[in-house]
């Protein structure tokens, strides 16, 4: 392949990681309904702390750099919990 083709290969990859991560903020949406039905905060430590866990272990698994996929992770979560606040404040009439 071609230094042009790869770099094509990789424009769709970034291409399908931005969809991705669209679909994931859909479903914070999908979160925050059920936590304010259920009377649930939108921080979730405990959550979180899993998540990165579960990150940061698929990571060393396919031997990528487990400090960056978490950094990549904590901003996922961080887009999550502004969306969710967001939400909230939409909710309460602000």
């Amino acid at each position: 392949m071609s230094l042009e083709e790869h770099r094509n290969d990789m424009e769709s990859i970034d291409e399908q990681i931005i969809r991705l991560i669209h679909r994931r903020m859909g479903l914070s949406k999908k979160i925050f309904e059920v936590k304010r039905a259920e009377g649930r905060p939108i921080v979730d430590p405990e959550r979180e702390k899993w998540v990165l866990s579960h990150a940061m272990d698929l990571a060393v698994e396919l031997n990528l750099d487990a400090g960056a996929i978490k950094s990549i992770f904590e901003t996922l979560i961080d887009m999550s919990v502004h969306k969710q606040q967001e939400l909230q404040g939409r909710n309460q009439g602000g």
